[in-house]
């Protein structure tokens, strides 16, 4: 009386797992970029100034890594922040990107204890390595799906569905599977 659950081949078993897990590991970097959003509100607004709500992207994660305290912040020169906007990937718009940076950063902060601060930027500190060991994975992660999903026998047939590129049709095949019958 009942129909038999339908069973995928290993190929796509293995892009289900790996289109997963990479989608795991985005929601936990998002979750770890709102913790830090939430620290930094507490004690170092100017920095949420300075990078408008990207806190997951390269200049922020750059410049946090090098100044996670308001007073590391404050220090900063415009030709440091360049050195570390160009270490971290960014080619245009340096010294413009750098000065707004810079303006940002040297606004008034709040005025927390000296202690406590230095703890709130242990913490930014640890976050930001976490953050960036796990955009790292995601990369790796995707590229891995990519690989995998570019084997699988139905991917240029999935892909070639409007809006469906390649880490999103693994996805398709991951949740839908490939057993035709």
């Amino acid at each position: 009386h009942h129909r038999p659950v339908a069973g995928d081949s290993e190929p796509a078993e293995v892009v289900r797992t790996l289109a997963r897990t990479h989608q795991t590991m985005i929601w936990t970097r998002q979750r770890q970029t709102n913790q830090l959003r939430s620290m930094l509100r507490e004690f170092y607004p100017a920095a949420l100034a300075a990078f408008s709500g990207d806190l997951a992207g390269r200049d922020a994660i750059a410049v946090l890594a090098v100044a996670p305290t308001p007073t590391l912040g404050q220090s900063l020169t415009k030709p440091r922040i360049v050195a570390v906007l160009r270490r971290a990937g960014r080619q245009r718009n340096l010294e413009r990107r750098a000065e707004q940076i810079l303006t940002a950063l040297r606004t008034e902060q709040l005025g927390l204890s000296e202690a406590l601060t230095e703890a709130y930027g242990v913490s930014v500190r640890s976050l930001v390595a976490v953050i960036i060991t796990m955009a790292d994975q995601v990369q790796s992660l995707e590229a891995e799906v990519e690989r995998c999903f570019g084997q699988h026998p139905d991917a240029e047939i999935i892909t070639s569905q409007p809006g469906l590129g390649v880490v999103l049709g693994a996805r398709v095949l991951a949740e839908f599977g490939d057993d035709n019958t």
